[in-house]
């Protein structure tokens, strides 16, 4: 696939070789219902889209909006997944009649989102409000029905961060005017590609298992702003999925020349237990230097993006001169189809790490014992 560019200078063995793409993420993607998603979108005549959701019920659309960034004037993305009152504050003192709260929970039970669900309703007289949860008897499914709110299924087999591909974020896509269809097809052409041993999703997968002796922690560092979000929604699903068993690498992000400002001394000279993957993109925006200013003449005729670039090659270059492992991914193109190709990839090459390691890359029972906890707490206090 020509849109993403995979490449290292380390030497790693190949030992995951098994290209079959046969996890629910993958089979769900001709399941979609993006008629439907899209005619509801094109239906909300309103500027404010709000987004209720934690972890993966948020941050592949944050992720996908953040990425894309075309410009839409006239329409604004807010997003509660942080339960933190001042946030809520915010989104509570918009126009409420130009606004669309979009209520995402899988399991339909999650407290921080149906904490600031009852808060929004007990403020918002006759709020907007659509819901995308599992498609079983939820609470929160029973509650839309209860208030003739527009419901959006979930797949009950398709895990909460591996749900980019479902209303979860193809629904503030489509309101943002997005091709959430060229989205779809990116994600089928990745696992087509993969089946036919294209070599990104395997490759990275590969680069990860024969260096982890070694390399504990990952570093994303994501080298354009509007890549900043893609690393967060990656470390989720990096750190939920594979942190099993006493296995798992800390997923750590990184911004550009920003961190090469506070972060590189750390990965430059510290400890050398991290693999550190660049992951950046074409600008689709750039400013040249014309003037010469002493003692900065070499600056002269070089664009802000061609300095970033060189930036990036440099400090690549001095890591891997200290032995430290690096690569990079590089999307070619600023656009869905490419944006859906490389989430579904990331979705792939973490199966294939679970699975290498031998653990179930699609449960989290390390998050519940803190729900159950502060389930109790609230029901005692």
């Amino acid at each position: 696939m020509n849109n993403i560019v995979f490449k290292t200078g380390v030497s790693y063995q190949k030992l995951i070789s098994d290209t079959s793409v046969n996890y629910a993420f993958s089979q769900n993607l001709c399941k979609a219902n993006i008629e439907e998603i899209i005619s509801f979108a094109k239906s909300l005549k309103v500027r404010n889209f709000v987004q209720l959701g934690m972890g993966g019920s948020a941050l592949a659309a944050s992720a996908a909006i953040s990425f894309l960034q075309k410009e839409k004037p006239d329409k604004r993305y807010f997003c509660l997944d942080n339960i933190d009152p001042q946030r809520l504050k915010t989104v509570l003192e918009l126009d409420q009649a130009d606004t669309v709260f979009h209520v995402v929970s899988k399991s339909g039970s999650t407290i921080e989102t149906l904490s600031q669900l009852f808060v929004i309703k007990q403020h918002v007289k006759n709020a907007n409000i659509v819901i995308s949860t599992d498609n079983t008897d939820t609470f929160l499914r029973k509650f839309g029905m209860q208030n003739n709110y527009k419901i959006f299924d979930i797949p009950k087999e398709v895990g909460g961060r591996y749900s980019a591909f479902t209303s979860v974020a193809l629904l503030p896509m489509a309101f943002f005017g997005f091709d959430i269809a060229s989205y779809i097809e990116g994600a089928k052409e990745a696992v087509r590609k993969t089946r036919d041993k294209w070599g990104f999703p395997i490759d990275l997968a590969n680069l990860v298992v024969s260096t982890y002796d070694r390399c504990k922690v990952f570093v994303m560092f994501a080298y354009k702003d509007r890549l900043y979000e893609v690393a967060d929604w990656f470390r989720q699903l990096w750190a939920e999925s594979l942190g099993k068993n006493n296995l798992g690498q800390t997923p750590i992000k990184a911004l550009g020349t920003t961190d090469q400002h506070s972060q590189l001394q750390l990965y430059q000279e510290g400890i050398k237990d991290k693999l550190i993957v660049f992951l950046d993109t074409i600008s689709d925006v750039d400013y040249t230097i014309e003037q010469a200013y002493e003692p900065f003449n070499y600056l002269k005729g070089k664009s802000i993006a061609k300095i970033m670039e060189i930036e990036k090659q440099s400090t690549i270059k001095a890591l891997n001169e200290s032995n430290v492992p690096t690569a990079e991914i590089f999307l070619e193109k600023i656009d869905e189809f490419t944006l859906g190709a490389f989430f579904c990839s990331l979705m792939i090459t973490t199966a294939k790490v679970g699975e290498f390691w031998k653990i179930n890359p699609f449960d989290q029972p390390g998050v519940e014992l803190g729900k159950k906890y502060t389930k109790e707490r609230l029901q005692n206090d």
